[in-house]
């Protein structure tokens, strides 16, 4: 049993560590002394000698001074600082574990890691170290207490090790479910990394661009009604300067959305019908950009978050977003209006594009209509050009998109809208070039859209009649398709992000309104003041808490058997009586404190009974029993006489 005990130690250690590794963000080279724990747990289970404590000593100095350059110089970071930290402290206490308290230091340096890692990664993975982590704590802690008093060989583990693990589980939902959420992190703020955009940007710079990669990474899953004109367009930003090399907006200064905070606290950014626009729930990986995907035009957003901007071309930006795992509702409209107003400047073009120019007036020589016009020029694109991941390099002094038309013939989605962009100007048709992402892939488990960052994109908006329109002169590539076991597995990502990492104060109220049922509650004001909250939760702690130490002191009394049992209630009797007792008292300490009270000789013999039970195997008959019994009322007598 003691061995047991011991692996289960091993176990939180590297379930401590695990959790930290699993990140991605820590160190690897910084997380090197971790592995001595995996030679320090050996000769601890085997039983063999630990480190002098002159050697932990002296490690744990030096650990502590790498610590400072580290959390000032290397990782320039207090909290993954302290990652590291705790993973060499781990292996130094692998080498140290002397008595229980050390057992205890161990615990609580495994829990600081999860705690710690929680901050680093939203993982499903994460999720199931958690519930391991914390059932082998329950377990252990269980087997702690038996071990300390001696009846691991009597009583049967199995049952209060579930029980007290369902318990446990069932109250960490709990509190899960009911405490309020907190916006950022458990420190302020987000230690996690965001993703790097790949495809997306708010700046297309052909001199600089390199090939593009195919990266299958998750940027957003997307759940929405059936909406039957595909394909889908998620609108990030548009761009309507060209200097020949590269595009940027210059939009009037971005406008301060407010939210409707006297009806349904939503940011509206124009007037639209709700019954008839296209809702959009968007699950956003944390991505280095405040830009909101939507389908065009978005006319309303419900989001946290206090600030909402847009700029004059309808790109909208949340500072809330950015670099933080975000979900968001867009109501989107399908016709976008286009203002006379901003027209000349969506006409601009750079100089050196003569030859551009004539090639759009060929093509649109025969048409009268705007429409006709952008219609034939996003034709001739995609059936004349070839699609290609990789940019060819122009000659000195010749522009990338006119040595793609005349020469290449062959480029990727910003070269395509580029060049239509340019060559609807040329012919009069006010046009600018859009980024966001296209398509995705519909998960058949989940019901949802899944955008990766492969599905990054560029196409073009051109007004016409007071309209903007979209068009994508790009030839479809080869579609990315992933197996049914990897949308399986997105599937259960999905559901672990919207329903854990992203579980919000609007689920809870689902919730309860859910289990008041048939019993309705019109009005909880505990779910809108801070201040009921809080007195709320403080209660409920103490009720938990409460009901936990009754359950495990009932587990533990019915598992004494007969000998430890009244041995432990004469420990209490004595305790009320004055006697100095703690959990650590020796049985001989336990005797002298009975006879300083006045307890004659019945205590040495009953002490003698118990100990012999205890740590010699000695078993008692009935005739033993009914003794040990008998010293027991004896001594009791004497302590309430």
């Amino acid at each position: 049993m003691l061995q047991i005990y011991k692996l289960l130690t091993f176990l939180l250690a590297f379930t401590g560590c695990t959790s930290l590794i699993i990140t991605g963000e820590i160190n690897m080279l910084m997380s090197l002394p971790g592995i001595g724990i995996l030679p320090g747990y050996f000769r601890f289970l085997k039983g063999m000698p630990q480190a002098p404590k002159l050697a932990v000593s002296g490690f744990s100095l030096i650990t502590l001074l790498v610590f400072s350059v580290d959390s000032l110089i290397i990782s320039n970071d207090y909290f993954l600082a302290v990652a590291h930290l705790t993973i060499a402290f781990q292996a130094i206490k692998s080498f140290d574990l002397r008595d229980p308290w050390d057992h205890l230091q161990v615990y609580f340096m495994s829990l600081l890691q999860l705690i710690v890692a929680s901050e680093l990664t939203h993982s499903i993975v994460y999720g199931a170290i958690f519930i391991f982590f914390l059932i082998a704590f329950v377990t252990a802690m269980v087997f702690s207490h038996f071990i300390r008093e001696g009846t691991t060989s009597n009583t049967g583990l199995k049952k209060p090790v579930v029980f007290i693990s369902v318990v446990t589980l069932l109250i960490t939902a709990f509190f899960f479910v009911s405490m309020p959420r907190m916006a950022g992190g458990l420190w302020g703020k987000a230690h996690q990394k965001s993703i790097k955009t790949v495809g997306f940007t708010e700046k297309v710079d052909f001199g600089s661009f390199g090939d593009i990669i195919l990266d299958p990474t998750v940027v957003m899953r997307i759940e929405m009604k059936a909406y039957s004109k595909g394909p889908y367009y998620w609108r990030g930003i548009s761009l309507d300067y060209f200097d020949g090399v590269s595009w940027k907006d210059t939009g009037e200064q971005r406008e301060n959305i407010y939210r409707a905070y006297e009806t349904d606290n939503r940011f509206y950014i124009r007037s639209f019908d709700e019954e008839n626009a296209i809702v959009q729930t968007i699950f956003a990986e944390p991505i280095d950009t405040d830009v909101i995907f939507g389908l065009p035009e978005i006319a309303a957003l419900d989001a946290p978050g206090r600030a909402l901007f847009a700029d004059g071309s309808g790109s909208l930006y949340l500072p809330a977003k950015k670099g933080r795992r975000f979900n968001y509702t867009v109501y989107s409209i399908r016709d976008m209006p286009a203002f006379e107003e901003f027209s000349d400047k969506y006409l601009q073009l750079p100089d050196g594009v003569e030859k551009i120019l004539r090639l759009a007036q060929e093509i649109a020589l025969t048409k009268d209509t705007h429409m006709d016009k952008a219609g034939a020029i996003e034709k001739y694109l995609r059936e004349n050009y070839a699609y290609s991941l990789s940019r060819s390099e122009a000659p000195p002094g010749v522009s990338p998109i006119e040595y793609f038309l005349f020469n290449s013939r062959r480029g990727y989605c910003e070269h395509y809208a580029t060049a239509m962009v340019l060559m609807l100007r040329s012919v009069g048709v006010p046009a600018r070039i859009v980024t966001g992402y296209t398509g995705g892939e519909f998960n058949e488990y989940g019901g949802y859209i899944t955008v990766r960052q492969s599905n990054a994109h560029s196409w073009v908006e051109a007004s016409i009649n007071d309209k903007w329109h979209l068009y994508d002169p790009t030839p479809p590539g080869t579609a990315d398709v992933h197996s049914q076991f990897s949308q399986f597995l997105d599937m259960l990502r999905m559901n672990w992000n919207r329903y854990v990492v992203a579980f919000s104060p609007k689920d809870q109220k689902k919730i309860i309104r859910a289990l008041s049922m048939p019993f309705p509650l019109p009005s909880i004001p505990a779910l809108r003041f801070p201040g009921n909250v809080g007195l709320l939760y403080i209660v409920a702690f103490m009720v938990t808490g409460l009901s936990i130490l009754l359950i495990v002191r009932s587990i533990r009394l019915r598992r004494y058997n007969l000998i430890t049992g009244r041995y432990v209630s004469l420990k209490n009797l004595l305790r009320k009586r004055g006697a100095y007792i703690t959990p650590s008292s020796t049985p001989s300490g336990v005797m002298k404190e009975a006879m300083r009270l006045g307890v004659d000789t019945n205590i040495i013999e009953f002490i003698k009974i118990y100990e012999e039970h205890r740590f010699g195997g000695r078993e008692l008959g009935r005739e033993g029993r009914a003794i040990y019994e008998r010293l027991g009322r004896d001594i009791k007598r004497q302590l309430k006489g």
